[in-house]
């Protein structure tokens, strides 16, 4: 069972240092690359207290989207801070049920957000109401 080796009372100024140790193109930012290093070198750890853990690409990709909280497709020190400092952390890891429906609604947002712009727009709304037998005025819907 993975499990988070932070602390929750750690300062802010170890976050950032931290942050900064992954930010590797000094961006401000972490990529998907830099968040897995993140993620597997500093923050797990098992049962045993080994530090080794591999997280799957598909679940560094679930991992980055709940952390990417404004969509922009890259994960800021304060999404980073906010998702360590919530209960979240690992429990997606470890509730294989959990994991798969987080894995099976990302997976569909990825299908229908066809432009990548990490959001879903109305034409792109439209086409999974359509796909699921809906045939609604999705810009009506929402006014």
């Amino acid at each position: 069972m993975a499990k988070s080796l932070f602390d929750p009372n750690t300062p802010d100024i170890v976050i950032k240092s931290l942050f900064q140790k992954y930010d590797k193109d000094n961006s401000g930012f972490l990529d998907r690359k830099e968040l897995s290093s993140l993620l597997e070198d500093d923050l797990l750890e098992d049962d045993l207290g080994l530090t080794w853990l591999d997280l799957t690409t598909h679940q560094v990709e679930v991992y980055f989207h709940l952390l990417d909280r404004d969509g922009n497709a890259k994960i800021s020190p304060d999404e980073l801070c906010a998702w360590l400092r919530s209960n979240e952390q690992f429990k997606m890891v470890n509730d294989k049920s959990r994991f798969y429906a987080v894995c099976k609604a990302v997976d569909m947002f990825k299908k229908y957000d066809k432009d990548r712009s990490q959001y879903i727009s109305f034409e792109e709304l439209k086409d999974l109401f359509f796909e699921f037998g809906s045939n609604i005025d999705v810009k009506s819907a929402f006014k």
